[in-house]
């Protein structure tokens, strides 16, 4: 067999499209890594719509581990104590299944939980849960994804009504301005900073705004740079709305017809002055109103955020504060423009939704 096989990196939220192909091709050489070893060969899948054939290192070395020190078959030990065994799949297999029946016996069927993963398939989840659901008849499912998403799961919720972003990557080829809070997209998300950048590079008139106490190599790319002090994200998110409504920059038609409780809202962020947000978050006035001018002048406003807004004892009020910007300049449900959480892993919804 020589043909290519179309799959998914595991590694990060993008999911990037692969193919990949066995080592060895009638008439060519076989692929070995550097040891001498043949593996996989793997490139990027150029039809995939979210990495278009782009691949980082990650992705493009995922078949190098296969062969380093791998769990090859089964291994059990019957105590802490004890060294592992080799076992077959039978005896494996029949071990876990015991164990199982054991305390669903003696203690119950809630005894038992599965911790799931955001890079298992949509249809894996579905398995598992009719295991452990249909079967075993246990609640106890559950997978990281609602621990690191939580966040922004509630942030969606709360402002939405459901936990589902409303953009999708094609937005990244279409925005005039990028507003990047919480993520170092260049090194945990390469491949969405890659297809971002390139269209800012394209566009000149596109802008892109990092916010990070850090200077990394997502901010050493911005037009500008908001190095805020840590746990003032609240504070300069609304130090924005703040000046957006001073402005004018406000869509008064989408707020009456798609928002509520816009009142109460107005009456927080009038507290939020630029005096004060640059005091707290340790920034130049100019630089803050710069930010709330390139999003007050764009058409198409997308923000992408990660792990460093979600992970925080306030993670859904910031991921509310981001929203509210949106909401209030009608910067959503349009090409282009939306709030857009980056995942950590490729199917991260997919275990919420099953």
């Amino acid at each position: 067999m020589t043909d290519s096989t179309k799959t998914l990196c595991p590694y990060c939220g993008v999911g990037c499209g692969l193919e990949v192909s066995p080592p060895a091709a009638l008439g060519k050489a076989t692929n070995r890594d550097s040891q001498g070893t043949p593996i996989w060969k793997v490139r990027g899948d150029k039809s995939h719509p979210s990495s278009q054939g782009m691949v980082c290192v990650k992705g493009a070395t995922i078949s190098e581990p296969l062969t380093k020190n791998r769990l090859r078959y089964p291994m059990v030990r019957d105590s802490l104590n004890e060294e592992f065994r080799r076992v077959s799949w039978e005896e494996a297999l029949e071990k876990i299944a015991d164990r199982i029946q054991t305390v669903r016996l003696s203690q119950g069927a809630d005894a038992i939980c599965m911790y799931g993963s955001g890079q298992f398939q949509t249809e894996d989840y579905y398995v598992a849960q009719k295991l452990m659901k249909g079967c075993l008849g246990t609640n106890n499912f559950d997978a990281n994804s609602r621990l690191c998403m939580s966040s922004a799961v509630s942030g969606y919720v709360q402002s939405f009504g459901s936990d589902g972003p409303p953009c999708c990557y094609e937005d990244l080829d279409l925005t005039d301005c990028a507003f990047l809070i919480g993520t170092n997209t260049a090194e945990c998300h390469p491949i969405v900073f890659n297809r971002l950048h390139k269209h800012c590079k394209q566009d000149r008139n596109a802008k892109m705004v990092v916010v990070d106490p850090r200077r990394t190599p997502t901010a050493e790319a911005a037009d500008l740079h908001l190095a805020i002090r840590p746990g003032t994200d609240i504070d300069l998110l609304n130090g924005i709305a703040h000046l957006l409504m001073r402005w004018g920059y406000v869509d008064t038609q989408f707020i009456d017809d798609c928002t509520a409780n816009f009142p109460a809202f107005a009456e927080v962020i009038q507290h939020y002055t630029p005096e004060v947000v640059a005091r707290k978050c340790d920034i130049q006035i100019d630089d803050l109103e710069t930010a709330a001018r390139y999003w007050g002048e764009s058409q198409r406003v997308l923000s992408l955020w990660s792990m460093g807004v979600n992970q925080s004892s306030e993670g859904t009020a910031k991921v509310r504060s981001i929203i509210n910007l949106h909401l209030m300049t009608g910067q959503i449900g349009k090409p282009g423009a939306g709030p857009f959480s980056l995942t950590g892993q490729p199917n991260a919804m997919g275990g919420r939704e099953a």
